[in-house]
């Protein structure tokens, strides 16, 4: 079958079923490439028939086919008419149908139109108990705005989240130039044996070498190991710091104090002091 003849019957066929109600298109119905699939078929088996290939009862199913809705829905769930099943919402309601759908909400068929697919697919010899007439220029134009509205509502929807992602994406690359800080853990006093000095059970203590570096550059390690830099060991300046803060202990409690203490002797002013020498020596 020629491709252009297809192509032609398609736009055709689809300004029918857009004529019968402006919600008629995909995923409602068929996509293109369904829809010229159907036609190959049905067109194959139009040659067949013509050329008097297959029995009798299957050149009667065809012919019988030809007054048949080509049905390009994509549902295909049954439809009810409430006359049919003693309904009591009959004649209660401007559709006087119903469909127990289990389909997708956007590939459903439109309530308004449930009755009339179901006359079509149920007509004979070309007649049914529905036909098609005149476009309802304003029902096609409160349905054109639905689906308008509907699409707008999509779309911002859609930045929304697109906004919320980009969000949490910043919020997750800030995390990354996060800088550690080293807390001293607390010292057991009561500690008989060197394992015992700190409860590694309590918290991960990170050590001070790492403290410097962000969350990403602590990723990248895994790829490329850290280099240590070759820092000079002063031993003798070693002892002299070990024998200063032993002989603090000796004489104040806790990390702090002895800190303050070696402040005092070194420089000749206490960590609290900084931020009042600060103001003094800044610029006025």
């Amino acid at each position: 079958m020629n491709k252009e003849l297809i192509n032609d019957m398609i736009v055709l066929l689809l300004h029918q079923w857009t004529k019968a109600n402006a919600l008629f298109k995909p995923p409602v119905i068929n996509q293109c490439r369904t829809i010229e699939l159907k036609l190959t078929k049905l067109w194959h088996k139009a040659v067949e028939t013509s050329l008097g290939k297959g029995n009798l009862a299957r050149k009667n199913e065809f012919l019988h086919t030809l007054d048949t809705l080509f049905d390009i829905l994509t549902c295909k769930c049954s439809i009810q008419l409430c006359s049919e099943s003693n309904c009591s919402h009959s004649g209660k309601r401007e559709n006087n149908s119903y469909i127990d759908c289990g389909c997708p909400r956007e590939k459903k068929i439109p309530v308004l139109e449930l009755e009339f697919i179901k006359a079509q697919r149920t007509k004979a010899e070309g007649q049914g108990s529905m036909q098609m007439g005149s476009i309802d220029y304003s029902e096609t134009k409160k349905q054109i705005a639905n689906a308008k509205k509907r699409e707008q509502i999509r779309e911002r929807e859609q930045k929304k989240k697109m906004k919320s992602e980009e969000a949490i994406q910043r919020e997750e690359e800030l995390c990354q130039d996060v800088y550690h800080f080293f807390d001293i853990p607390p010292i057991n006093v009561n500690a008989t044996k060197l394992s015992e000095l700190v409860d590694l059970s309590l918290e991960v203590l990170e050590p001070p070498l790492t403290t410097s570096l962000t969350s990403q550059e602590l990723r990248n390690l895994k790829e490329t190991p850290m280099q240590v830099p070759k820092w000079p060991s002063h031993t003798q300046s070693v002892e002299r710091c070990v024998k200063m803060v032993t002989e603090e202990a000796g004489h104040v409690y806790s990390h702090e104090r002895r800190e303050d203490g070696c402040r005092v002797r070194n420089f000749g002013y206490q960590k609290s002091d900084i931020r009042s020498i600060t103001f003094t020596f800044s610029p006025t």
